[in-house]
């Protein structure tokens, strides 16, 4: 990490809004998760996350531009940039919810700068205002759900062609 840089509270809450986080949550509630969030910036090139990894953090890119790679199964190791996420995107939301090893390393392709969520600490915002908890949950779940739907008919298509 390269340090940190100022958000305001406001942006915060359009951040969780442009994810997709918040649907459904009161003004108060929005502010609540927001509060949580630790701005970190990244310089182009770095590792956000590694393949593997046992955090369980939840992060949403408010500016730049970061790659999600998998290590291919070969000699060699090679990683494959399968995807690119850009401002009010979501990543780390796998490990967030079922607490397995991260399933792909995330890269800054720029310069980037996150809000992260903590898992600890967002547990503990959970545990004290389980109607948060809960929206957040389903909402992650639909964020989830149209990831998946999105793979499938990939996977769909490549197989007609």
């Amino acid at each position: 990490m390269d340090g940190s840089s100022g958000c305001s509270p406001s942006q915060k809450v359009q951040l969780l809004e442009a994810a997709g986080l918040i649907k459904e949550m009161s003004a108060v509630e929005a502010e609540l998760l927001s509060s949580i969030a630790e701005e970190r910036a990244y310089s182009k090139g770095n590792v956000i996350l590694k393949e593997d990894s046992k955090s369980r953090d939840l992060f949403i890119v408010c500016s730049g531009r970061v790659s999600i790679r998998l290590t291919l199964p070969t000699e060699s190791g090679k990683e494959e940039v399968i995807y690119t996420m850009r401002d009010g995107q979501i990543f780390g939301e796998l490990a967030l919810v079922d607490g397995s090893p991260r399933s792909a390393t995330v890269k800054a392709e720029e310069d980037v700068v996150t809000c992260l969520y903590e898992y600890n600490k967002l547990m503990a915002l959970l545990d004290t205002h389980p109607r948060i908890g809960f929206l957040l949950m389903r909402n992650l779940a639909s964020i989830i759900s149209q990831r998946v739907r999105n793979t499938n008919m990939l996977w769909r298509n490549s197989l007609i062609w």
